[in-house]
């Protein structure tokens, strides 16, 4: 009974620790990433090995074997996902080593709202999911352009509308845009003619050439990731919650 009690405060005594070094990384590179788009390695490695360390105290602390499998199944999943998505493009670097201090140093965890305890899965998915609001607040930014009589199409009458409800969503159309940091064009010319280009899914963009222009920002993901892992320690996996409120 007194042993059980003592893991049961070692455990309640580690993971808020775990947890704070999770979100001191995270928000540190975040910033770094959001000024910069650089972030560097040794906050990663620094996260990571104290995270690792930690985790072990607590593997041993509270030993068993259901434990150790859900651990190791967790970090192979979580981190083989993230290192996959960078590998075919999706998301930077720093991105998938942020999934992999998370995998580290809070492999599972039980949130209010859940489907399974794999922290860095969830993280992932409540990121790229936080990360789609931009969506509807450009629609609306937009919408709003063209009530005021924007004639935020101008130039690209010829594109239908299919392209031009997608330029709604995913940037905006500027007047100044060569005086806007880390934003790129979502478009291209040919031919004298100006075309839409939703060639969002790469690392390489290309700079703004006009003022004129239609663009899409570069936001960092690792600012979603961050927010997503908050959310799930303190609320859970968004995923479970829109599954929760589906009749």
């Amino acid at each position: 009974m007194i042993g059980w009690r003592i893991e049961v405060l070692l455990e309640e005594a580690l993971t808020p620790v775990r947890v704070g070094i999770i979100i001191a990384g995270l928000i540190y590179a975040s910033y770094r990433d959001w000024v910069t788009r650089e972030v560097d390695d040794r906050i990663w490695i620094i996260c990571g090995v104290a995270g690792a360390a930690l985790t072990s105290v607590d593997l041993i602390s509270l030993w068993s074997l259901n434990r150790l499998i859900l651990t190791l199944i967790s970090i192979a999943l979580s981190m083989g996902l993230a290192f996959a998505f960078y590998f075919f493009g999706l998301y930077g670097g720093a991105d998938a080593k942020a999934i992999a201090i998370i995998s580290l140093a809070l492999p599972i965890y039980s949130p209010p709202a859940g489907i399974h305890p794999f922290t860095g899965l969830a993280s992932l998915s409540n990121g790229l999911l936080f990360s789609l609001l931009i969506l509807p607040a450009f629609f609306t930014w937009n919408m709003i352009a063209l009530a005021k009589g924007q004639r935020i199409f101008e130039g690209f009458e010829h594109e239908n509308s299919l392209k031009k409800f997608a330029a709604m969503l995913f940037g905006i159309r500027s007047r100044n845009a060569k005086q806007k940091k880390f934003w790129f064009p979502l478009e291209s010319e040919r031919d004298g003619k100006r075309y839409f280009n939703f060639n969002l899914f790469t690392l390489e963009f290309e700079e703004v050439s006009r003022d004129d222009c239609w663009i899409t920002p570069g936001l960092p993901l690792l600012i979603s990731i961050t927010a997503g892992f908050i959310f799930y320690v303190l609320v859970g996996d968004v995923l479970a919650i829109i599954l929760a409120l589906m009749p």
